[in-house]
């Protein structure tokens, strides 16, 4: 998941945090499995498949399932907990595949890719005609009550909005469905909406976001400055997204069927 201070490295993540208390990713994502509508005996490969949790379901369909993610420490968990499954490392932007596939699917893992077009471009090629490509991804506004302090607070911490990383791609569904028809994918079907997403560990639940999802803005903040920004983004976050007991993250989700025409 290529640039270090736009794309997490490599064993970035905390792989068992994240299954801990993140799972609400994959478990409201589990209704796109309708859209993919997996058969069995289908090759579909879940690109950016995190701790294979959707791999495994779509897997249950009798599909034969590859998960590719390019972290290696949720790729190590997802192959202890799934071991009937193949999981390999691999970079969606210039993804190899070794005989066409039926679908390529992917839940909250194009928003990492900084280059929508390769990856749009290699799932094209990676696809049978007719082929399916199934995927939810941030949109446009998504986590904008987060980032909008954030940046700010990193900009008075020393680090201004020009040199601070852009780790994440959220477009419109205007751009996304252009970017696929650019890339021979018919639009199918296409959705773009708010889901309100509550986040675990109560009046702490941002800090723990902020942990895991912005590191590349804490690998670029003086480290004696990072709990400023915290505390700033909590502050000017905290009237919009905390409810009393938690914290309710702004997702805005992009989620479309395409077929390689």
């Amino acid at each position: 998941m290529s640039d270090a201070a736009s794309f997490p490295h490599p064993s970035a993540w905390d792989a068992q945090t994240y299954a801990d208390d993140f799972s609400f990713v994959a478990a409201s994502a589990r209704d796109l499995i309708e859209w993919l509508g997996p058969q069995s005996g289908e090759k579909i490969l879940d690109l950016g498949c995190g701790t294979g949790a959707l791999s495994a379901t779509i897997a249950e369909s009798g599909a034969v399932v590859e998960g590719v993610d390019q972290d290696a420490s949720m790729l190590a968990l997802a192959a202890r907990e799934h071991p009937g499954i193949a999981f390999r490392q691999a970079d969606g932007q210039a993804l190899r595949v070794d005989a066409p596939l039926d679908a390529v699917f992917s839940n909250a893992a194009l928003h990492w890719m900084p280059d929508q077009d390769a990856v749009v471009r290699s799932v094209a090629a990676a696809l049978r005609p007719g082929g399916r490509f199934v995927a939810e991804m941030g949109g446009k506004r998504n986590i904008a009550a987060i980032l909008a302090p954030l940046r700010a607070a990193m900009a008075e911490a020393g680090v201004p909005v020009a040199q601070q990383p852009q780790p994440w791609v959220f477009p419109s569904p205007a751009e996304q469905a252009s970017r696929l028809e650019a890339q021979g994918f018919e639009v199918r079907r296409l959705a773009y909406f708010d889901r309100p997403s509550p986040f675990e560990g109560g009046m702490d639940g941002m800090r723990g976001w902020l942990q895991m999802f912005a590191r590349a803005f804490s690998a670029v903040c003086p480290a004696d400055r990072w709990e400023q920004v915290v505390r700033a983004v909590e502050d000017g976050a905290r009237d919009q997204l905390f409810d009393g007991e938690r914290w309710v993250g702004d997702y805005v989700r992009l989620r479309f069927l395409a077929q390689r025409v």
